[in-house]
């Protein structure tokens, strides 16, 4: 039985409960959470942000419709809208100079603004215009318009010779095909329409963009009109002969698909030249324009170019898949060529921790050599005829029924032998030395005697480590090329 002695409550004494009071310490919770700012977010986080606030798109969803009014001062037509076409948050423009740098950066690089200034002899001219085409435009006055300075393109149309300024308007890239649908139909409704109009397009900023990407959003669409009465395309990045090419294309009387095929070919040929004058990105461009102008080509005027290809035997459509093939695997090769002093020795590059590689340059050699792999996949499947659609490069940004017809016996085996070589080093680059084997021993039996590829065929084996669950070095890239 125990025979402890419990002691009552009301023996505490008045000096013990002071002396615990004293000894005890209250502490503000707050005090141990640090203050986090806005520019302490990530920089994938604040990103996220501004595409909320400052993209033209994103903001005007759910919104009711906009309808302008118009006046006319000096001839000039000044327009007001019922509600802001842009409701963005202006306010980050005027914070912090790290802030105000990086919105400001979004804003204009996201919406890729067009400022379209018309010349006509008649205002209603201009009116009809805007109002029909289905721009959604700011409502600055044109004196403001005339002083920016930070948009991408300045577009001008002019009637008839007028040098009578109508309407000046700014409007975010992603309403340049309305505007474009517009002037095709005006030209196709009367034939007098397009001589006697003219186009002046110049390209102002590039944001650090790659200028084959700019030119397809901003410019190429201008292939869809012809028979302009003056056409010029002007802009220090443009990449060498584009503005040319394009201002021929708008001055043809109408559209032609050998004449578009043919200049198609011209910038695949300063593609290769690039290319073997060791100038990588450059190469890499002008293929990706090339591709990008055929894209574009079978998006607006697919029936034009399928009858084409009808009449020719299939002929049209066997030039279109094997220039291509030739593009996508240019690409590929480029990619490898311009970091191969980093990748010559393998995987290492991705695998060594202490490797000296800056961050940054890693990561850009991973996005690279992916894109490379991409490519080279792209490649593959056309000169394969791949029934896959996950790889076929025209299913990525087609819709099906204007896929043009490929068949494998337009190319040759030693062909496919060089597309399972670039394929086979894209893997083994990539610390994928199984399936870099399986594409190299397919390489050597099209193409026996190609150069270094038995050596490479031997390395990849070699290489293989059967413990390592294949994919594990592209999904290594892709941690390191997201950041």
């Amino acid at each position: 039985m125990s025979t402890e002695i419990k002691r009552d409550s009301m023996d505490a004494t008045a000096p013990d409960l002071s002396t615990k009071l004293r000894e005890t310490k209250l502490s503000d919770g707050n005090s141990q959470k640090p203050k986090v700012g806005f520019t302490d977010l990530p920089p994938s986080v604040r990103k996220n942000i501004y595409k909320h606030v400052l993209d033209t798109e994103l903001v005007n969803l759910g919104k009711d419709n906009v309808s302008y009014t118009h006046s006319i001062k000096d001839g000039v037509l000044h327009f007001k809208a019922s509600r802001p076409p842009f409701p963005v948050e202006t306010a980050l423009f005027y914070t912090t100079k790290q802030i105000s740098t990086e919105a400001l950066q979004y804003f204009y690089s996201q919406n890729l603004f067009i400022r379209f200034t018309f010349h006509s002899p008649d205002a209603r001219h201009s009116k009809t215009m805007l109002s029909d085409s289905g721009l959604l435009f700011s409502t600055a006055s044109p004196s403001k318009i005339s002083e920016c300075t930070q948009h991408a393109l300045d577009l001008t149309l002019v009637e008839k010779n007028s040098t009578q300024t109508r309407a000046s308007v700014i409007f975010p890239a992603q309403y340049l095909p309305r505007l474009i649908n517009f002037l095709d139909q005006a030209s196709r409704t009367t034939a007098s329409w397009a001589p006697s109009h003219s186009i002046f397009a110049t390209l102002l900023n590039t944001y650090n963009f790659a200028i084959a990407r700019l030119q397809g959003d901003l410019l190429e669409l201008f292939r869809q009109l012809t028979n302009l009465g003056k056409v010029e395309i002007d802009g220090e990045a443009l990449l060498p002969g584009y503005a040319a090419g394009l201002q021929q294309a708008m001055l043809s009387a109408s559209f032609d698909p050998e004449a578009w095929l043919a200049s198609l070919e011209s910038m695949t040929v300063a593609a290769d030249q690039a290319r073997e004058n060791k100038e990588w990105e450059l190469g890499v461009q002008h293929s990706q324009a090339v591709i990008i102008a055929m894209t574009y080509g079978f998006l607006t005027r697919a029936e034009t170019l399928h009858s084409h290809s009808q009449a020719t035997s299939d002929e049209f459509a066997k030039r279109v898949q094997r220039l291509r093939w030739r593009n996508e695997l240019g690409i590929g090769k480029a990619l490898f060529k311009k970091w191969q002093g980093i990748t010559e020795g393998g995987s290492a590059w991705l695998t060594d921790a202490s490797s000296s590689l800056p961050v940054e340059k890693k990561r850009a050699v991973a996005k690279e050599m992916l894109e490379a792999e991409t490519r080279s996949s792209y490649a593959l499947s056309l000169v394969t005829d791949s029934p896959n659609p996950a790889s076929n490069p025209w299913v990525q940004s087609l819709p099906v029924e204007t896929v043009p017809l490929n068949k494998a016996e337009w190319f040759t085996d030693e062909e496919r032998g060089l597309t399972w070589y670039a394929c086979g080093i894209a893997h083994l680059v990539l610390g994928e030395p199984l399936f870099a084997a399986g594409d190299l021993e397919r390489a050597t039996r099209l193409r026996p005697g190609g150069k270094n590829f038995e050596d490479a065929f031997m390395r990849a084996r070699e290489s293989i480590d059967w413990e390592v669950r294949p994919g594990t070095g592209m999904d290594r890239a892709g941690m390191i090329a997201r950041g």
